[in-house]
């Protein structure tokens, strides 16, 4: 586990998190299968819920019961985001303080971590070429790489 510092643009963060989901499905498939199927079920499951007590809502029906199951995910995935930050603190203890200043963006923005999740694990479905450093690589199994394009 390595400390990344660095700031970043919301098209670097894509480029960055689908690479590395995309050098999974190469040299680990099973793990992209499981984060594809599992980012998959979440997404379908809170952001469908999200609709679902909005429909209903504007249809005049109920909504407690879906709500209440929505808070209840939601809940239990920010203790499993804050289970995790503190995690990483005990490898990285000399960027705790650091860590710490980001501790309310995991525990509120983690359901969107789980959508880009779902969108990096289809993008590596769709391809297997990655751009890092400037140049374009296409990766054809766990012991081939082919440069397509250089700087």
């Amino acid at each position: 586990m390595t400390a990344s510092l660095e700031d970043c643009t919301f098209s670097q963060l894509i480029e960055f998190t689908t690479r590395q989901l995309k050098i999974t499905r190469v040299y680990s498939s099973h793990l992209w299968k499981g984060a594809l199927i599992g980012s998959l079920l979440f997404v379908l499951v809170f952001f469908g819920g999200i609709v679902l007590v909005a429909a209903r809502v504007f249809n005049g029906l109920s909504y407690w019961l879906p709500l209440l199951l929505l808070v209840v995910i939601f809940v239990f995935g920010a203790i499993k985001s804050y289970i995790r930050l503190r995690t990483v603190e005990l490898p990285l203890a000399k960027y705790k303080k650091g860590l710490r200043k980001t501790l309310l963006a995991h525990l509120l923005l983690w359901p969107f971590a789980s959508a880009l999740f779902l969108y990096n694990s289809l993008a590596a479905m769709l391809s297997r070429r990655i751009k890092w450093r400037g140049i374009t690589y296409e990766l054809k199994s766990p012991t081939e790489a082919v440069i397509i394009r250089d700087i």
